[in-house]
């Protein structure tokens, strides 16, 4: 068998699928420092089933899976298959390829495979048990499993020896059947245990059963003789029941002639009330109409009067308004004329304006001809003197402007100075004050640094004090659980003793009877009365016998009550043991000494036991005359010396009885009455004693907890302190790095504000040279001025000679355009007044609309609701002839009322009658219905009796019920019978099948019970088969490895010496190993003194020993050369060659003597971050490979 491929995808740092194809011999697998290399030995272990994330250098399991990269999301599984060439048929599996497949999901899920079938990881372990190839064979070892096995306590180096030995299957068989003989040791117990009680409850449940039995008996016969007495009992109802019926007939008939009679006076005095109503309707709404007639008649004749008015009044106002709308259109037609006339003026004014802006007009082309070319000219000039009045102004304004930026400059000047002083001052706080956080901050430093040293002290102490409390909580658990375990006993004992289990039928109800208070003067059973140590037990209960259960009373008269009572309930027999009539028996003393001179004497059997002193002759009385010896032998060599005229009984139970007969055998294993009670009380005394030792444990756990709690405190408070200096320390860094910061900024602005200050300088400078440039242009602005003046005054002298030709024009269009003024004046007040006319117009025509609407609607109103004299007159006619006829109606009406009630009177008076007479009859029907239901309830009943209590129908019942002759003698036996079915007391019907059960469990049991120590004598066989199995092979493999250790060690070596040492070689399944080393030249020593190198060749030396003794087909080793010098790293491959020739070996490595050694070199890179690839390698590559590994590192 050898390893063909494995194949990964989504394991750690393998993103994608690869797969690594194996040959025999030594395959490499290269690569740099943190390539991933040794996850394919991970892949390996993790697919062969290892549980621990931590061996797989992770926290949880889920860490396995690709976690991402930064080009790369994280995979949801991860997945490694492993292929094997089964040819040889190495594994118990008919394939010759088997691949084993493991998968993990991120949701925590994950599943193996063999074949690609879905198994167990038991069903892979078994697959490879004893192979060298499971998770903690030897097969796969690294650096770290190096040391591991160097420095693991010698007993838990001893798997390595077991997985060589091939004994770790019948380790597991041994477990196994170590569990089963638990098992088996609790499933014979509690057999033992259900048979003791299934032995206490055979005697009263065979007492149950005849008791049932003969209930049942009784039973049957009061059912024959019950049934017929119910079959005659209702016959006679029958009979009865039909002659009521006969006479319900003839009265309803009566009763329904009676209610026919009065059904008929209902109906005529129920007619009379109809027609009552009918009129006191017609009444109620001719009552009505009066009133409204009247109400009419008075209505019309209001109106009448309020006509007349009504006209008057709209006569008076029509006149009125007819006047006001004559003088409305009067106004109208004289403001039309006024506004005509505005009119007319408006338009004569309008012509005369348009002439007089013609006349105008042409008196302006005149005046323009003259002196135009002179006002230009001088026109010009006063433009010319205004540009320069406005430049002047300008300058003036250039001058002020640049008087305020001096001004500006000096006033920034003076500021930056200022400002640089400040600056200066705040640099040097800042700068003392870093200084001063600086020392302050390495003091922090130095406090934490402290508070962490602190810190993992007590976390050691915690943890310490952790494993203390663990380990005494643990004890205190197990305690925990020992008292649950002896008070389950102790109560099931307890409720044992509660209902006397054990006693015989009569003994268990006497006693029950006197807890109830039933029985008076029962002090107890024997057994109940005395108390014997357990190793007496079994001689006093065998010298009392069935004694133990006599029932001990106050006097004679107590226990026969007591025997009546149980004849009484026929609760069966007891004996009663009166304490004023029961005598001591005594061995005479002289006989006694003669006993007790026998070494095998232990006592007289009425001093083993403890009872209260009114006992005492009860206790005389049973067992004064018993001597208690040690053995049968001596127990007959006793009597003999008493002339075999008393009973001795030996510890074991056997008895030699008096005249010389014995007793003896085998007991059954059950517990007695005194046993129990014994056990009862060493049940109390140990749960005391347990209880004081749970209470020390608890103080203890306690002691513990609170050590815990106040180093938990102290770490959390250092923890809280450590936090609070690591803020302080981080607040420190974080405000010398701002100090930093701003010591910079205020350096910056130092500088700038010098260069400012230069700046402002330079602009005081270039403003002064500007005011001088301005003066110099406002003094030329001055003298052009005045030039342009002197021009102006001399150009108007020339124009005014020209002036005085056009001041008679002037005076013309002075008066031509005051005219105009005039006119437009005229015109604007024409139109104002023609403007109000229209306003008063448009009102007075609007007031002649409204006048004339209104007399329009006033003569509608009078032609609609105008009705004549006449027409009234006739309405008040009409309605008073309507009120007169009603009121005659009403009268007659009320007459006819009076008579119809007088009718109904008469009726009613009939109707009582009648009814009384009916209601005779309706109770003789009632009477005779009550009687009828109370018959057909007896029927019923009767019928109810038959189902409930023997499911028959009447029909079946009278088929099977027995003919009654004598009917009295029936019922006196059926009294009998239930009287003595009663006195029988509770019965229980189940006990005769509970009977036969139990006694089937216990015959079934009692089988169990051998087969289970048979099954205790197999396990025990098997068990002690499988130590000297694995003793065996333990020991052959053991002495094997350790001559090919000592040999392989000095060929490693080239000299020196090694040795394995058991340390307990009488013990040898669980002895642990040690190793010893001597490398050449240097004395024997511990290994943990050893140089890396030289624990690393110790180790392998130890490898290759187990391969020669026990070849695996395949190793994986992990760079565990990596300490070595170069010239055992030549040995280490050298013996890898020498071996591949029976194991094929994986090796990771980075060592050029390994690499050489191989058959087949792989690549592991990591061209991408955090993604490992497989690249080939062809074997004269290598020294390229080892340059570039020599540069990454």
């Amino acid at each position: 068998m050898f390893l063909k491929r494995l194949e990964v995808i989504g394991f750690k740092s393998f993103a994608e699928r690869i797969g690594i194809d194996f040959v025999p011999g030594v395959t490499a697998v290269v690569g740099p420092n943190g390539s991933g290399k040794s996850n394919v030995t991970d892949a390996i272990r993790w697919v062969l089933g290892e549980q621990s994330a931590k061996s797989l250098r992770g926290a949880k399991m889920e860490d396995v899976i690709f976690a991402g990269s930064d080009s790369r999301k994280p995979l949801n599984f991860a997945e490694v298959t492993l292929i094997l060439d089964n040819t040889d048929e190495q594994l118990a599996f008919s394939y010759t390829e088997v691949s084993v497949t493991r998968r993990v999901y991120r949701s925590g899920d994950s599943e193996y495979l063999l074949n690609n079938q879905q198994c167990r990881l038991k069903d892979i372990t078994d697959l490879f048990m004893d192979s060298g190839l499971g998770k903690e064979a030897f097969s796969i070892i690294s650096q770290g499993r190096v040391d591991e096995i160097l420095n693991s306590r010698p007993d838990d180096r001893r798997s390595i020896f077991e997985e060589a030995a091939g004994v770790l299957k019948y380790k597991l068989r041994k477990k196994k059947a170590e569990h089963k003989l638990v098992e088996t040791d609790e499933n014979l117990y509690r057999v033992l245990d259900i048979l003791h009680e299934l032995d206490n409850r055979l005697e009263p449940l065979e007492m149950q059963a005849s008791s049932a039995r003969d209930y049942v008996q009784m039973s049957s016969e009061l059912k024959d003789f019950d049934i017929a007495i119910l079959v005659h009992d209702f016959k006679n109802c029958a009979q009865s029941l039909h002659a009521l019926k006969e006479e319900f007939t003839k009265l309803s008939a009566t009763e329904l002639e009676q209610a026919q009679n009065i059904s008929m006076i209902d109906k005529q005095t129920a007619n009379i009330r109809k027609l009552l109503k009918d009129l006191d309707d017609y009444l109620d709404v001719s009552q009505a109409e009066l009133v409204n007639a009247t109400m009419e008649v008075e209505r019309w004749d209001g109106r009448k009067a309020l006509m007349a008015e009504k006209r008057q009044n709209a006569s008076n106002q029509l006149l009125q308004l007819n006047t006001t709308l004559q003088e409305a259109k009067a106004e109208v037609e004289l403001l039309l004329v006024q506004e005509q006339e505005k009119k007319e003026v408006f338009s004569e004014k309008q012509q005369a304006v348009s002439v007089l802006k013609q006349s105008i007009k042409q008196l302006e082309q005149s005046l323009n001809r003259s002196v135009t070319e002179i006002e230009e000219e001088i026109e010009d000039y006063k433009n010319r003197y205004i540009d320069s009045l406005n430049e002047e102004a300008t300058v003036k304004n250039e001058l002020k402007n640049i008087d305020q930026q001096l001004a500006q400059q000096k006033a920034m000047a003076a500021k930056m100075s200022d400002q640089t002083d400040e600056i200066g001052q705040e640099l040097m706080q800042i700068i003392a004050e870093k200084e001063k956080l600086v020392v302050e901050h390495a003091l922090t430093t130095n406090d934490l640094q402290k508070k962490l040293e602190q810190y993992e002290t007590l976390q050691i102490q915690l943890k310490n004090v952790n494993i203390s409390f663990s380990e005494k909580q643990d004890m205190l658990y197990k305690a925990y659980q020992h008292q649950q375990q002896l008070k389950a006993r102790k109560d099931t004992l307890a409720e044992l003793e509660a209902d006397f289990s054990g006693f015989f039928q009569g003994v268990k109800e006497v006693l029950l009877a006197r807890d109830k208070g039933d029985l008076q003067g029962i002090e107890g059973a024997v057994a109940e009365l005395i108390q014997v140590e357990g190793k007496y037990s079994q001689a006093i209960e065998t010298a009392l016998g069935a004694a133990s259960q006599h029932i001990v009373t106050t006097n004679e008269r107590h226990a026969q009550q007591a025997i009546h009572w149980l004849k009484q309930k026929r609760a069966g027999r007891a004996t009663f043991l009166p304490k004023t009539v029961m005598k001591s028996r005594k061995i005479n003393p002289g006989t006694i000494q003669l006993a007790t001179e026998h070494p095998a004497f232990v006592q007289m059997a009425d001093a083993l036991v403890t009872f209260n002193e009114d006992n005492r002759t009860i206790v005389e009385n049973l067992l004064g005359n018993v001597i208690v010896a040690s053995n049968l032998e001596g127990a007959s060599q006793i009597a003999r010396l008493c002339g075999f005229r008393y009973r001795v009984v030996t510890l074991e139970g056997d008895i030699v009885n008096a005249g010389g007969s014995l007793t003896g055998g085998a007991l059954k294993q059950q517990s007695s009455l005194f046993t129990r009670k014994a056990e009862l009380d060493d049940l109390i005394i140990k749960l005391e004693s347990l209880q004081a030792s749970i209470y020390s444990a608890e103080q203890a756990v306690a002691a513990e907890k609170e050590k815990l709690a106040v180093l938990r405190d102290q770490v959390e408070q250092l923890k809280l302190e450590g936090e609070q200096l690591r803020k302080d320390e981080m607040q420190q860094s974080s405000r010398i790095r701002e100090l930093e910061v701003v010591e910079k900024s205020l350096s910056a602005r130092v500088t700038f504000a010098s260069t400012e200050t230069k700046d402002v300088k330079t602009r005081e400078e270039a403003l002064l040279t500007q005011k001088q440039a301005a003066e110099e242009r406002l003094n030329t602005l001055a003298v052009e001025l005045v030039e342009i003046n002197e021009t102006v005054e001399q150009l108007s002298k020339v124009k005014l000679q020209g002036e005085t030709e056009k001041d008679v024009l002037r005076e013309q269009l002075a008066e031509k355009r005051s005219q105009l003024a005039v006119m437009q004046e005229q015109m604007s007040q024409v139109q104002i007044t023609t403007a109000e006319l229209a306003l008063q117009l448009n009102k007075a025509q609007q007031k002649v609309k409204n006048i004339s609407q209104e007399i329009m609607w006033l003569q509608s109103d009078e032609s609609t609701n105008h009705l004549s004299d006449e027409e009234v007159e006739e309405q008040v006619v009409t309605w008073k002839a309507r009120r007169d006829a009603l009121q005659e109606t009403i009268s007659e009406k009320k007459e006819q009322k009076i008579g119809q009630q007088q009718e109904l009177s008469t009726l009613e008076e009939q109707l009582k009658e009648l009814q009384r007479i009916h209601k005779g009859y309706l109770e003789a029907i009632r009477a005779n219905e009550l009687k009828r239901n109370r018959v057909e309830f007896e029927m019923d009943n009767f019928i109810e009796q038959l189902e409930e209590n023997y499911q028959l129908t009447f029909e079946e019942a009278e088929k099977e019920a027995l003919a009654i002759e004598d009917e009295e003698f029936v019922r006196r036996r059926v009294k009998l019978l239930k009287r003595s079915i009663e006195e029988l007391g509770p019965v229980n019907l189940s006990a005769i099948e509970e009977y036969d059960r139990v006694l089937e469990r216990h015959t079934f049991l009692t089988e169990q019970r051998e087969d289970l120590l048979a099954a205790q004598e197999t396990l025990h066989e098997a068990i002690k088969e499988m130590d000297e199995e694995m003793t065996l092979r333990f020991s052959e493999t053991f002495y094997a490895i350790r001559e090919q250790f000592k040999r392989v060690f000095r060929e490693l070596f080239g000299g020196g010496q090694a040795d394995l040492v058991l340390i307990d070689p009488q013990n040898l399944l669980e002895t642990g190993i040690e190793i010893v080393a001597q490398p050449p030249g240097k004395k024997l020593q511990n290994l943990s003194l050893l140089s890396g190198g030289e624990r690393a060749l110790t180790a392998i030396a130890l490898l290759f020993s187990i391969l020669n003794i026990r070849p695996v087909p395949f190793c994986i080793l992990d760079e565990v050369e990596a300490a070595l010098d170069e010239a055992n790293v030549v040995r280490y491959s050298q013996y890898l060659k020498k071996f591949s020739l029976d194991t094929q070996f994986i090796v990771i490595t980075h060592r050029k003597g390994t690499m050489e050694g191989a058959d087949v070199l792989y690549g592991i890179t990591m061209q991408e971050s955090g993604v490992s690839k497989l690249v080939s390698v062809k074997l004269e590559d290598e020294p390229v490979l080892a340059e570039q590994r020599s540069e990454q590192a």
